[in-house]
C-alpha cells in the first residue's frame, strides 16, 4: 500500500474508532441541570487545558446563567499564604477561569456564618458569608477544612450556554454523591466517569496532560 493510501486508511479507521468511542462513553440518562449537581468533564475535554479531567459543583443555574466550582484542582497555595493572621493550613483550590483574583468559599456551617447563601439543602451546602466571622472561626479552631473549602476563581456560563455544552457532549450531569471536603483530587474524576458508564473505564488511565503524551 502506498504511503498516501496507508495514511488515508488509518485516518478513516481512527475516525471510526473516535466515533465509536463517543457513542460508547456518552450513554447517559437525561439528568436535570440544577444547583447542587456535579458536572463531569467528558473525554471531549481531554485536550482542554482548563477543564480536562475536571469535576465541578454547580452552585447556581437559572435564566441568568450558571456558576460552578472545580473541586479537584488544588493550587500550590494555602490560605495562610494570603492571610497571615489565619493559622489554619488550609488548601486553596482552582475554582475556574473566571475572576481568578477573587476568593470564594463553600461551607456547611450556615448556623455559624451569617449571610450564607444555600444552594444544596440535602448536603447542607452554602456559598459565601461574612469572611470576618469565618476568619475568627478559623483562628479559634471552631471550623477547619472539614467544614469549608476555598477557591480562587469560578466557572461561569451565559444563559443557555451550559445546556448547549451538555448537548455537545462536553459534560455529564450527575447527582452530588461526593464529600466535597474530603475529595481525592487524583481519583474523583476517574471514579465519577466510570460510575456514569462502566465502558468509560478505558479513559481511567488517560494522562492529565495529553499534550505531553
Amino acid at each position: 500500500m502506498k504511503p498516501f493510501f496507508r495514511t488515508a486508511f488509518f485516518m478513516i479507521k481512527n475516525l471510526k474508532l473516535v466515533s465509536f468511542l463517543r457513542q460508547t462513553y456518552y450513554k447517559q440518562t437525561n439528568m436535570e441541570i440544577s444547583s447542587g449537581k456535579l458536572l463531569i468533564a467528558t473525554p471531549e475535554l481531554l485536550m482542554d487545558h482548563i477543564f480536562n479531567q475536571s469535576v465541578l459543583l454547580l452552585t447556581e443555574h437559572n435564566d441568568k446563567g450558571s456558576m460552578a466550582f472545580t473541586v479537584n484542582k488544588p493550587l500550590a497555595l494555602r490560605l495562610n499564604d494570603i492571610f497571615e493572621d489565619i493559622p489554619a493550613n488550609i488548601q486553596l483550590w482552582n475554582g475556574g477561569p473566571v475572576e481568578t483574583g477573587n476568593m470564594f468559599y463553600i461551607h456547611n456551617k450556615p448556623d455559624l456564618i451569617p449571610f450564607s447563601i444555600p444552594f444544596d439543602a440535602k448536603k447542607n451546602l452554602h456559598i459565601g458569608g461574612d469572611f470576618e466571622v469565618i476568619k475568627k472561626l478559623l483562628q479559634d479552631k471552631i471550623i477547619d477544612d472539614r467544614h469549608i473549602k476555598f477557591f480562587l476563581g469560578y466557572s461561569g456560563w451565559a444563559p443557555g450556554q451550559l445546556a448547549r455544552e451538555i448537548k455537545e457532549k462536553a459534560w455529564f450531569v450527575t447527582p452530588n454523591d461526593i464529600d466535597l471536603f474530603r475529595v481525592n483530587p487524583k481519583d474523583v474524576w476517574k471514579e465519577k466517569i466510570v460510575s456514569v458508564n462502566p465502558n468509560n473505564i478505558i479513559w481511567k488511565n488517560a494522562p492529565l496532560n495529553p499534550h505531553l503524551n
